[in-house]
């Protein structure tokens, strides 16, 4: 196991016992703020994908500790919300659905609004038991940017999207893996990267150009009409963004709600 540490997101690769090929690993770490997003570790996440080695067979994306991710940390939110959009370098979510490999997302505890988001960006999820998914958005008075209101419903069905969106409530692993959201239910975070590997083998024994062509045209396929939804939803979070920011208030109401964690 080779890694290469970029402070608070640690990018690994782990190559397979019989063979040749190659698994990246990408973590995000911060546990101490159960991996809560700042601008910097945006940065470095962004560029983990971007940089990934195109001879991997797949990418497994995790948390370290008890939380996948808390979200965009909002102690620092207008530093993250008042950034130039166009920048899609920066942007964690267009490079990861760039990437051109799988993409694993290993949700271990929490995966909470963007961290929500970027599990949506993965290819497929496996999840602990006591992992749950949460879209904070309309208690803190954020728009979604990184295609949860866009990606959510056609993954789950519009009401159950609604549902989510409205009520922010938890949404358990289980009840995620009945809703189709996750592909693989596990009892410990061990078994979760297990079972991980065990899909990220299962690709390398396949053509590794088929994989990623096919990889495209289900991206493609899937985004027909999609990249329309996606820049309209764009559009709209950076005009609330700029316009309807309260980051004073926001950041209260976070660290109100995280002393509660």
């Amino acid at each position: 196991l080779c890694q290469r540490r970029e402070m608070s997101v640690a990018v690994a690769y782990a190559s397979f016992a019989e063979s040749d090929k190659k698994v990246a690993i990408v973590t995000i770490d911060r546990p101490e703020a159960l991996n809560a997003l700042t601008w910097s570790m945006l940065q470095q996440l962004a560029a983990a994908f971007r940089d990934i080695d195109a001879t991997a067979s797949a990418v497994i994306l995790t948390g370290k500790g008890r939380s996948f991710s808390a979200g965009i940390d909002l102690t620092a939110a207008s530093e993250v919300f008042t950034r130039d959009e166009s920048e899609k370098i920066h942007d964690v979510v267009w490079q990861m659905e760039r990437c051109e490999v799988p993409i694993i997302g290993a949700i271990n505890g929490a995966a909470i609004t963007a961290g929500f988001e970027i599990a949506l960006a993965c290819d497929m999820l496996v999840a602990t038991r006591d992992a749950f998914f949460a879209d904070t958005h309309c208690k803190f008075g954020i728009m979604p940017g990184w295609g949860l209101s866009v990606k959510l419903p056609r993954l789950v069905g519009i009401n159950r999207a609604r549902e989510a969106a409205f009520t922010s409530r938890r949404i358990p692993a289980q009840e995620a893996f009945e809703w189709g959201l996750v592909n693989h239910l596990c009892d410990s975070s061990e078994d979760m990267l297990d079972k991980a590997m065990a899909l990220a083998k299962a690709m390398s024994r396949n053509d590794p150009d088929l994989v990623k062509k096919y990889r495209g045209v289900l991206v493609e396929g899937y985004g027909t009409s999609y990249e329309e939804a996606r820049e309209h939803e764009r559009r709209k979070a950076w005009e609330h963004y700029r316009q309807h920011m309260d980051f004073a208030k926001i950041r209260s109401k976070f660290e109100k709600r995280r002393s509660k964690l």
